[in-house]
């Protein structure tokens, strides 16, 4: 048959694992390359560090849990706040809301790491 003489066969590439994903956007950040320049120095495809770039996004962000509020005595009361076995935070009234969220962020982080 003379239908495959300019066939070129490649064999597919394997996928990488979400730590060789996590370490990529890793190197790409300490760099300080543009994404085109790193991309032409690892030999990689520009497509795919923004796959990588975008999972990291997605596992970074925050998802949402149900909650269970238990007695509330007092508004001025503190707030805890339990995330299964592993934290349990105490938050006074008056806690700064940007400590807060960079808490809450720090969690997320670790949490996506295997929580």
């Amino acid at each position: 048959m003379q239908g495959n003489k300019g066939t070129e066969v490649r064999a597919r590439k394997k996928r990488r694992s979400r730590e060789q994903i996590a370490e990529l956007v890793r190197e790409f950040t300490a760099s300080g390359l543009t994404q085109r320049k790193f991309c032409e120095d690892r030999g990689i495809a520009l497509s795919e560090l923004q796959r990588s770039l975008k999972i990291v996004r997605r596992a970074s962000e925050p998802k949402l849990m149900a909650v269970q509020i238990e007695g509330a005595e007092q508004r001025d009361a503190a707030l805890e706040l339990r995330i299964g076995e592993s934290y349990r935070i105490k938050i006074e009234a008056g806690f700064c809301a940007t400590t807060l969220r960079r808490l809450l962020g720090v969690l997320a982080s670790s949490c996506s790491k295997g929580c």
